[in-house]
């Protein structure tokens, strides 16, 4: 589990513990640049209470925990005025503020998404998934929307992507699946137990499973055979909504069907425009008052 998701679920944290958690992840980034005795003074609890806590959450103590809690934030010290991706616009800003602040969030959700990606990693992905044809994906949610939108490109491609949207019916999926399928699982926690249970199925089954999750050690990456992560800055509960890793998810999974399509490009081109000559509503030819049609 994330150190992010760990703090906001606060399992079994003393109330002081829980006064230290609520502060860090209200000031994320200036905690990073704080001393175990600074923290301590501005949560009003004692150095070991944080030592304490850090060890609750993994880790070795409070230096240990900046440097893993600064990867999972996508720190850049030359970054000092970032968008709150939890908050990114405030009760009073103005519509050409809002839309300003937004353009500026996709721009840096964007960035710190391809800093995140192995290329190589990328490569055996689109590898796999362009010679499988039985190609299930899993999401809930935001994730499933995201995986709706993938699922509809590839079909235009003629790539078939099996999603199930009705309750229960991936874990159905999941139990129907062998090693000739390839699955997808999207979560950006990691942590949906539903999600574990799908991938403890395809395990058993023996299908390779990709997973776009965020950075941090959460229990769904533990069963992947490939990752590729997601932006991670986003709270799970307080936020206004789902905008990072929204944007971070469909980023990633445009960035899979591109290559896929590039690798008959000329082809896949042209079939998708005879496609669309023929059949979109739009065309003229398509028109309920147009002469030509038959």
């Amino acid at each position: 589990m994330s150190i992010m998701t760990q703090l906001e679920f606060e399992l079994e944290f003393s109330q002081s513990e829980k006064q230290i958690a609520r502060y860090i992840l209200n000031h994320g980034d200036d905690v990073l640049s704080m001393s175990v005795k600074d923290l301590a003074k501005q949560t009003y609890a004692s150095p070991a209470t944080i030592v304490r806590l850090c060890k609750k959450l993994g880790l070795e103590g409070y230096n240990d925990f900046k440097i893993k809690y600064s990867a999972e934030l996508q720190y850049d010290l030359h970054h000092t005025n970032r968008i709150d991706v939890n908050f990114p616009f405030q009760q009073n800003d103005s519509y050409p503020m809002i839309c300003h602040k937004l353009s500026s969030l996709y721009q840096e959700v964007i960035a710190d998404t391809i800093k995140l990606i192995d290329f190589s990693m990328l490569e055996k992905i689109v590898e796999l998934l362009y010679h499988n044809n039985h190609i299930d994906i899993y999401g809930s949610g935001n994730s499933l929307l995201a995986a709706m939108s993938f699922q509809h490109k590839m079909m235009r491609i003629s790539r078939n992507v099996n999603l199930k949207i009705l309750h229960g019916e991936q874990i159905f999926q999941s139990y129907n699946s062998n090693t000739d399928h390839i699955a997808m699982i999207i979560s950006y926690s990691g942590e949906t137990n539903e999600n574990i249970k799908i991938a403890k199925t395809l395990k058993e089954k023996g299908t390779p499973i990709i997973v776009l999750t965020s950075i941090g050690d959460n229990r769904l990456s533990h069963y992947a055979n490939y990752i590729l992560n997601i932006g991670s800055r986003e709270k799970i509960f307080t936020k206004i909504a789902p905008f990072a890793s929204q944007i971070s998810i469909e980023y990633l999974l445009n960035i899979i069907f591109s290559c896929i399509f590039q690798k008959d490009y000329e082809q896949n081109i042209q079939n998708k425009v005879d496609h669309d000559k023929k059949n979109d509503s739009r065309h003229p030819l398509s028109s309920p008052v147009s002469d030509e049609r038959k």
